[in-house]
């Protein structure tokens, strides 16, 4: 089977696409309403070649970290550098970057896995990943799993960005977040360290208000300073015409990315739809980015006894 060859789910609410290159989502459509509710391209090999991680497993250190070093027990690890002097998402080689293996698939269940040998991605430790996608009703969970022979970082996210209307930009759609707290960056995107109260500022989605559609949104907005014991709902996302993104993760972050620098590519989109500036909206369940540069931010270290998981729902809610 090609890495490019898409893989397909069914429940009686929602039909689902996944590409074994990154174990991307690439297609989520929801029963008796037309388009494709995540960004796919209209050729699969485009996930390669647009690279904007849409729909994939990303990691094993998702998001930035400071000039992609990092210190473990006492040992320098420099891993690639793909964004300036910093790495972001683990570098060009990434999860998002590989075939993902095919370990077990029925009509509404896909168990996708690999293994990073020890070094991949600049990181020690061989590690056995896997991503399991499940549909029931109208809800897709998935499920991501890590295991280590070696202390090492792990933080793995999914990637998908949504489209929830047919608008040409995001500025349709209303996001609530549940954070009191977010992570404010630097010109490159980095945390400066600071944990901010989102109280009277631009960024407080504790009530819907609209997605900005004219200027950046690339933030971490901090749910809890540790993983939740059980998946609790984070965030809602509503498009134009009354669908309803709600996310449910025991994930402690929650980047929130408005599409702001992805790229033009006419036609490019499934449908035949043109790529643009805050065509999609990424809401990527994480722990804290650059969490190695900052000893105050939940860790990201795994450990060989221990086995990393998290779990995200995404339910589709619509008014009609």
């Amino acid at each position: 089977m090609s890495a490019f060859d898409p893989l397909i789910l069914r429940s009686d609410r929602l039909t689902a696409r996944v590409l074994p290159y990154g174990a991307s989502l690439v297609g989520l459509h929801f029963a008796g309403r037309e388009g494709n509710l995540v960004l796919g391209f209209s050729d699969p090999q485009d996930h390669a070649l647009i690279p904007v991680f849409a729909g994939a497993v990303v990691g094993p250190v998702a998001n930035r970290i400071t000039d992609g070093r990092l210190v473990l027990a006492g040992e320098t690890h420099q891993m690639p550098r793909n964004e300036g002097t910093n790495t972001l998402h683990s570098g060009p080689d990434g999860l998002h970057a590989r075939h993902w293996n095919v370990l077990a698939q029925d009509e509404a269940r896909l168990h996708l896995g690999l293994t990073l040998p020890d070094g991949a991605c600049g990181l020690p430790g061989t590690r056995e990943i896997s991503a399991a996608y499940t549909l029931d009703g109208d809800a897709l969970t998935v499920i991501l799993q890590a295991r280590t022979d070696r202390l090492t970082a792990m933080n793995l996210a999914h990637h998908p960005y949504w489209t929830l209307d047919t608008a040409a930009d995001v500025s349709t759609h209303r996001l609530r977040v549940a954070a009191d707290h977010l992570l404010p960056v630097d010109a490159s995107g980095l945390p400066t360290g600071e944990i901010r109260p989102v109280a009277e500022t631009a960024h407080d989605f504790r009530a819907a208000r609209p997605v900005p559609g004219d200027a950046p949104l690339d933030l971490n907005f901090c749910l809890s300073d540790t993983p939740a014991p059980q998946p609790r709902t984070v965030a809602t996302l509503t498009g134009g015409d009354g669908v309803t993104l709600e996310i449910e993760t025991d994930a402690p972050g929650l980047q929130v990315y408005n599409g702001a620098f992805l790229p033009d590519r006419p036609g490019a989109v499934s449908g035949g739809r043109g790529l643009r500036p805050f065509h999609a909206m990424a809401l990527e369940p994480q722990f804290w980015p650059d969490a190695p540069t900052h000893d105050h931010f939940p860790s990201i270290l795994l450990r060989p006894e221990d086995t990393w998981r998290q779990t995200t729902r995404y339910r589709i809610l619509s008014a009609r």
